[in-house]
């Protein structure tokens, strides 16, 4: 029957086939696909759906390509038509997709693509991560090519965006982290046009700069109240115990003083060392930055996160003499006057999160409309071709609605992933 406020209506698992546009009406952690909705594209999905124990599911014959196969009993109220060669009843087609339909399917069918490598990527970071500390070896060379693959596809692309992620899919904060610094590192990279082996390195020290915390107590680590002396010596340790774990595993020296150097600050009131400005690897600049900002974004404690705008704001208004000026300066022109996460107020007054970076024109990104209802995908927007839109204001989270406050909090986190969809579209 149908799902008349959704218009969507349910179907027996086994009517599924490829072309079908499905709703799994289950929580984030308990399927295996990046996004709850989409356009089923192999048998090899409808396998997984299956397994999932589902007994029907919600279908949307707006967004689907093919209709349902046909089940033993009428669920769902469709015209029927005769197949006289096979005699069997089938489901007539959909109506054709008009023009602006066609540009969302295909918008969204981009997003889900690059969620799905997103998804993946932070898979293989986990895995290396949880090999740290049981085989460093292999740990090492997995984070190699995961490296090599990115920064392959990151510097041979001609523009590459940014793209907001929902990060509330994936539970361990702690490699989300990493994989956060690695993506904004080789945007960062990528601008300031440096070499392939450069970017190699810059990226291996990306993803494995956190690795001493391995052996640093979760207490300290997800403590949402401030730190004591004690527990900040303790937790500022973690420099130290990586560089041990990875000199074992012979990484590069290139690699290790990146590692080394990822809390030092320009002014010299970072740590280990206190070196200053000049003393720090050109590259570590890149990595303290990127580190820093996710560290704003993303804190243990959920209730002090900053929106991307937020944290790019104080790390050029309050923070600007612990880095190097130049790289701060590029690294705020990567992300774009509304970076990725942010929420806006458009002219028309209607509120919208920045989606992706339009590298070539930063004022004016990809946006996804904010809507009441939690349930109802908003459009989305590329604002080159909306030229009678334009965004008046960045929102911190207490200028929203009630609904839509408690809709951000629930996302948790702002993850990034490299998109080159959004940046040829």
């Amino acid at each position: 029957m149908p799902n008349h406020a959704s218009d969507t209506f349910y179907i027996d698992i086994d009517q599924l086939q490829v072309g079908l546009y499905v709703h799994l009406d289950l929580g984030w952690m308990d399927h295996p696909f990046s996004v709850s909705n989409f356009k089923i594209t192999d048998d090899g999905q409808i396998e997984t759906i299956k397994s999932l124990g589902l007994k029907q599911l919600r279908y949307d014959p707006k967004r689907s390509s093919n209709p349902p196969l046909k089940a033993d009993q009428n669920v769902l109220e469709f015209p029927l038509r005769k197949n006289n060669s096979t005699n069997v009843e089938i489901i007539d087609e959909t109506p054709e997709l008009s023009p602006t339909q066609r540009k969302q399917l295909a918008l969204r069918q981009a997003i889900g693509e690059s969620e799905q490598k997103f998804m993946n990527t932070c898979a293989e970071v986990k895995i290396i991560q949880k090999l740290t500390t049981e085989r460093p070896e292999q740990a090492y060379s997995q984070a190699e090519t995961l490296v090599q693959d990115l920064v392959t596809s990151t510097l041979t692309e001609g523009d590459v965006a940014i793209h907001a992620m929902n990060g509330h899919r994936i539970g361990d904060q702690h490699y989300l982290h990493e994989l956060n610094t690695l993506v904004v590192s080789m945007l960062l990279a990528k601008n300031l046009n440096i070499t392939d082996e450069d970017a190699v390195n810059l990226g291996m020290a990306a993803i494995l700069h956190d690795i001493g915390k391995r052996q640093i107590s979760d207490k300290i680590l997800l403590k949402r109240d401030p730190l004591t002396v004690r527990e900040t010596a303790i937790y500022q340790t973690h420099v130290v115990l990586g560089l041990t774990m990875l000199k074992e595993v012979s990484v590069p020296r290139k690699i290790l003083t990146l590692i080394a150097q990822h809390h030092e600050f320009a002014d010299g009131s970072g740590y280990p060392k206190g070196l200053h400005c000049e003393q720090i690897d050109p590259l570590a600049h890149i990595l303290i930055i990127a580190n820093m900002y996710d560290n704003l974004c993303n804190p243990a404690n959920p209730a002090l996160s900053k929106t991307p705008y937020e944290a790019l704001s104080a790390m050029f208004a309050q923070q600007r003499h612990q880095f190097d000026q130049t790289m701060l300066r590029r690294f705020i022109k990567c992300l774009g006057i509304y970076p990725p996460g942010s929420v806006v107020r458009l002219s028309d007054q209607t509120l919208a999160t920045v989606l992706s970076t339009n590298p070539q024109q930063p004022l004016r990104p990809f946006i996804q409309m904010l809507s009441d209802d939690a349930d109802e995908e908003g459009e989305i927007i590329d604002l080159r071709e909306a030229l009678t839109l334009n965004i008046v204001q960045c929102l911190k989270p207490e200028q929203l609605p009630q609904l839509l406050q408690t809709r951000m909090r629930l996302k948790q986190r702002t993850s990034y992933f490299i998109d080159k969809v959004y940046a040829a579209s």
